[in-house]
C-alpha cells in the first residue's frame, strides 16, 4: 500500500504548476542581452528602417523621410530629411526601400501609393512622384539591371501588383512601361519575396504563394494559418515566417511547391507584427511589447531568449550585428549579447 502524507500531497499540486511555469519561461541563463547602442530622435514615430552601408533610411511617420549616417555607429549624423510637403502627400510614410545598384528610393505614403524619389545625382534629391494604386500596404523592389526595375505591391484592393520601370537615357527620365494584377484570394497586407517565390500575407486567410518566372506571376498554392496574417519574412526555402499578430508567429517549410507540414508556432503570448531574422537569432516586433527575442536550435526548435521592453516597435531588421529597431521612441540601435 502506498501511503501519501500532507507535504507529499502538496509537492504533487505543485509540481505540475511548476512544470507549466518552467515551459513558459526560458531559463535566465540562455537569456539574451540587449545592448543598447545609439538612439536617433526621428521627430515622428520611426515606421520603418532601411540599412545600406553607412546609410540608413528612415520612415519617420508624419516627420517624413530622413537619411542618417551611421559610420559612427554610437553618433549616427542627419544627412538630409524630406517633410511630407517635401513629399508632395499628406499621410505618414510607413516603409522605406533603397536600391545601391540603381540609386532610386522608395517610400511608402500609409495605405495609398509608393513615391519614387531618384537619387543618382550627388547632392541632388528629385522627387517623381507616386504611382500604382492607393491602399497599397507594403512593397518589394527587384533591380533587373541598372536600367530596369520592378516594384511588386501588396494592394489591399487590387491583389498583386507589378510595376516595371525602364530608364530612357535620351529623356533622363525613367517610365513605367507595364504593369499587371493578379487576383489574390483575400485583400493583402503584407509581401515577401527569395528568388522566383512569391508570398503574401492575407489578413485571416493565411498567405498565398506565387511564382514568378521573369514578370509573368503565377499562383502556386494558399495555406490558411491561424490568426491574422500580417508580414512575412522570406529567408530561403526552408525558413518563411509569418507575423501573425495575436497568434505570434509561424516558421514555415516550402517543400515541392507546397508549405511542408513542419510548421511551428512560437510567440503564441504575444501580438506580432514582423519578424526579421539573422542566422540563429530571431527578432519579433511585438507592438507595445517591444522586442521578443528567439534562438533557432534547429529546423524543428525555436526557444524563447527574452522579451525586453523597449518601447512600442513596428519593425526591426538586423544588419552587420546589429538590430535597428523601428519605434515610437525613434530609431533605436542595438547588439544581441
Amino acid at each position: 500500500m502506498i501511503v501519501i502524507n500532507m507535504r507529499m500531497k502538496n509537492y504533487f499540486y505543485i509540481l505540475p504548476i511548476f512544470l507549466a511555469f518552467s515551459c513558459m519561461q526560458p531559463n535566465e541563463e540562455n537569456l539574451w542581452k540587449l545592448n543598447n547602442i545609439s538612439i536617433i530622435d526621428t521627430e515622428g514615430y520611426c515606421r520603418d528602417v532601411y540599412v545600406s552601408g553607412d546609410s540608413v533610411f528612415v520612415a519617420a511617420g508624419q516627420a517624413g523621410i530622413q537619411l542618417w549616417d551611421i559610420s559612427t555607429i554610437t553618433s549616427p549624423s542627419l544627412i538630409w530629411k524630406k517633410s511630407l510637403s517635401d513629399l508632395g502627400v499628406s499621410k505618414e510614410i510607413s516603409q522605406v526601400v533603397y536600391k545601391s545598384s540603381i540609386k532610386q528610393l522608395f517610400a511608402l505614403e500609409i495605405n495609398e501609393r509608393p513615391i519614387h524619389i531618384d537619387l543618382s545625382t550627388p547632392d541632388s534629391i528629385n522627387i517623381l512622384g507616386q504611382f500604382s494604386s492607393e491602399k497599397t500596404k507594403e512593397i518589394r523592389v527587384i533591380t533587373n539591371n541598372k536600367n530596369k526595375f520592378s516594384v511588386f505591391a501588396a494592394d489591399n484592393d487590387d491583389g498583386l501588383k507589378l510595376s516595371t520601370f525602364e530608364f530612357d537615357s535620351l529623356y533622363n527620365l525613367w517610365f513605367n512601361v507595364s504593369g499587371i494584377e493578379v487576383p489574390t484570394l483575400g485583400n493583402p497586407n503584407g509581401i515577401d519575396i527569395f528568388s522566383d517565390l512569391i508570398i503574401l500575407t492575407l489578413d485571416q486567410l493565411g498567405i498565398q504563394v506565387f511564382q514568378n518566372n521573369d514578370n509573368t506571376v503565377d499562383g502556386m498554392f494558399h495555406r490558411d494559418l491561424p490568426g491574422n496574417s500580417r508580414a512575412v519574412t522570406m529567408v530561403d526555402e526552408n525558413g518563411v515566417y509569418v507575423a501573425c499578430e495575436e497568434q505570434g508567429a509561424f516558421k514555415l517549410e516550402i517543400n515541392n511547391s507546397e508549405i511542408s507540414p513542419a510548421t511551428i508556432q512560437f510567440g503564441e503570448d504575444l501580438y506580432v507584427t514582423h519578424v526579421t531574422v539573422f542566422g540563429n537569432q530571431i527578432a519579433l516586433s511585438c507592438a507595445a511589447n517591444g522586442i521578443s527575442l528567439y534562438e533557432r536550435i534547429s529546423d524543428n526548435d525555436i526557444q524563447s531568449r527574452g522579451i525586453h521592453s523597449v518601447g512600442y516597435v513596428y519593425h526591426a531588421e538586423f544588419y552587420n550585428n546589429y538590430l535597428f529597431t523601428a519605434s515610437r521612441e525613434g530609431l533605436q540601435i542595438f547588439q544581441i549579447d
